[in-house]
């Protein structure tokens, strides 16, 4: 199978990809950005090192990934920026209200098992 040009560019960007959201994690994290950087490019070096030549798929539906990406919209929502979600992570404006009501739901549940009215038996 002959690879067409886009897909040697987007092979060949992966790590370079993958070495600016670390960096960017990084600096979220308090790293200077000279360090960040360096420590970036290194674990993409030594990821290329241990893995090349090997094919990686990621499932498109994946628990860790999704869980993940509830605690996203769940941290980043703020009434009035389900648009901006959508776009951000390629999701339905149902699917972060779902996920808004689902979190409010266990929400209230977890609450309501706290309240001790005293009449339970011993």
């Amino acid at each position: 199978m002959k690879l067409r040009p886009q897909q040697i560019r987007r092979r060949n960007n992966m790590l370079r990809e993958l070495a600016e959201l670390v960096t960017s994690s990084l600096k979220k994290h308090g790293i200077s950005d000279d360090k960040a950087i360096n420590e970036a490019e290194e674990l993409a070096f030594q990821l290329h090192q241990r893995w090349a030549g090997i094919t990686f798929t990621f499932p498109v539906k994946d628990d860790l990934a999704r869980k993940r990406l509830e605690l996203h919209i769940l941290e980043e929502y703020d009434g009035t920026n389900a648009d901006i979600l959508v776009r951000r992570y390629g999701v339905t404006e149902d699917w972060i209200y779902s996920v808004l009501r689902t979190h409010q739901r266990r929400r209230v549940d977890e609450n309501q098992a706290k309240f001790d009215f005293g009449d339970a038996t011993p």
